[in-house]
């Protein structure tokens, strides 16, 4: 090395002065050159190395929903409490505790003798009233009473038009014409003949017939009278009462008639025999109701929950029976106050038992209440979920083997989207109240419509396609 900067100084020694001075100069220019140059490569590295790296993600297709969570209980989706509707010595137990029962089966039977016989005594009685002679007694009741009017109308009418009817004028006067004649007669007879009506025959006779004459020319003169003159009201009026009598009697008797033969009955009916008919067929009604009674059936399909006596004991009208419809199991489930807005009637809801903890079943919101339900000190959200009965036939069996009161965890779903276009909730920046952006790694911005949003994922409708690099954010380095 010394002999090298040796050569280096005997090379130069040999220029002019001038030249050396210059050539020193040149070489001072050209390093502070590379310095500078090397100084701003560092200060350019020092800046990048300082800025903060930057956070992406991918776009990618998903599903996303928006859930509620809470707790539920399984109960009945119907339960009811039989009894009989009469107390008596229980004859017959047809089911157990456990056994399924389908709508109209007979569960149980009192001991139903006294109503039999009731029932055989009613029907009795009602054949009686209703046997081929008490018809033919009310036909002929019928034929009587049509003839009770004719007559009492035609008597009535002759009080109402005999001073208005000239063939009757007619006939009186000539009735009376005759009678008169027939006693001038007889008066003449009477004084021809010599004697003492009390001793002489012939006299007593001539008498008798002048009398015959004189009462028959009374009656002729009455009768002209009363067909030329007007009708006493109070005969007017007690003949209209009979016509009336008379006209509501056949009714009746008819209302019978109709009743007994399959006829047309009016409404409001009236009558002794025709409430003494309505009156049997009550009772046969009654008996039967109360042989009826004495049966107990399955209003509905079912599981017999319960059971309260045995065969021999006696029963009064309490619950006998429950019977619960397991096949379309129900969940009575709580929410959060905070969740008000998240449950809705038609909402779909993911079930969990915890006796079941790997198997979710599927269902639905049908009831929620309008008010808040307070619960251990806290205000809860109630509301009813029916499972649905669309599932696998054997997973609907499962349902129908969990005791009631089973407790299970329920998710319901306010909203949910599949085969979305997700991007981290991070990635959204808000431009305005209703619109959003995100930063693509192409340095473009769009604007966005956004769907549904989670805690972690946003759903994207447009402005985002799957596969494009969001950023999501800035991670601060150090130097």
């Amino acid at each position: 090395m010394k002999l090298f900067f040796s050569r280096i100084s005997s090379f130069f020694s040999r220029w002019p002065k001038w030249t050396r001075f210059l050539v020193l100069a040149v070489v001072i220019v050209a390093l502070a050159a590379g310095g500078y140059v090397y100084y701003q490569k560092r200060q350019a590295q020092a800046a990048v190395a300082a800025q903060p790296a930057l956070q992406t993600a991918v776009a990618r297709q998903g599903n996303i929903s928006l859930t509620a969570s809470g707790t539920g209980t399984l109960i009945a989706s119907s339960e009811v409490n039989l009894g009989f509707k009469t107390s008596g010595i229980l004859s017959k137990l047809n089911v157990s505790v456990g056994d399924q029962v389908k709508a109209g089966d007979v569960l149980a039977q009192l001991d139903d003798t006294t109503q039999q016989i009731q029932l055989a005594q009613a029907k009795q009685a009602l054949l009686e009233l209703t046997s081929a002679t008490a018809i033919a007694t009310a036909q002929q009741a019928v034929a009587t009473d049509q003839q009770s009017v004719y007559n009492a109308q035609a008597a009535v009418n002759n009080l109402l038009y005999q001073n208005t009817n000239q063939a009757a004028i007619q006939n009186a006067l000539a009735n009376l014409v005759l009678a008169q004649n027939n006693l001038s007669h007889a008066q003449k007879l009477y004084s021809q003949v010599p004697g003492d009506p009390s001793t002489d025959p012939n006299k007593a006779n001539a008498y008798q017939n002048l009398y015959s004459a004189q009462l028959a020319y009374n009656s002729a003169e009455a009768n002209y009278n009363l067909t030329t003159g007007k009708a006493n009201q109070t005969l007017v009026d007690s003949d209209t009462a009979a016509l009336a009598l008379a006209k509501a009697k056949l009714a009746e008797d008819q209302t019978l008639v109709a009743a007994l033969t399959g006829g047309t009955v009016p409404a409001n009916a009236t009558g002794s025999g025709y409430d003494a008919l309505q009156q049997a067929k009550l009772a046969v009604q009654t008996a039967q109701e109360n042989l009826d009674a004495a049966t107990l059936l399955a209003p509905i399909s079912g599981t017999v929950m319960s059971i309260s006596n045995a065969v021999g004991e006696t029963v009064g009208s309490g619950t006998f029976i429950t019977i619960a419809d397991l096949s379309q199991g129900e969940i009575q489930i709580y929410m959060d106050e905070s969740d008000w807005s998240n449950i809705k009637v038609g909402y779909v809801t993911n079930v969990t038992f915890d006796s079941l903890p790997n198997q979710t079943f599927t269902g639905k919101v049908i009831q929620v209440s309008p008010s808040l339900l307070s619960s251990g000190g806290s205000s809860v959200v109630e509301g009813l979920v029916q499972l649905d009965q669309s599932q696998e036939s054997s997973t609907t069996n499962l349902i129908e083997e969990l005791p009631l009161g089973v407790s299970a965890s329920v998710d319901v779903i306010s909203a949910q989207s599949k085969n979305a276009v997700l991007v981290p909730i991070q990635a959204l920046h808000q431009l305005s109240s209703d619109s959003y952006g995100v930063f693509v790694v192409v340095n473009e911005t769009p604007t966005l419509k956004v769907g549904l949003q989670s805690d972690t994922f946003a759903e994207i409708k447009s402005g985002v396609k799957v596969g494009d690099v969001v950023t999501t954010g800035i991670q601060a380095t150090t130097k």
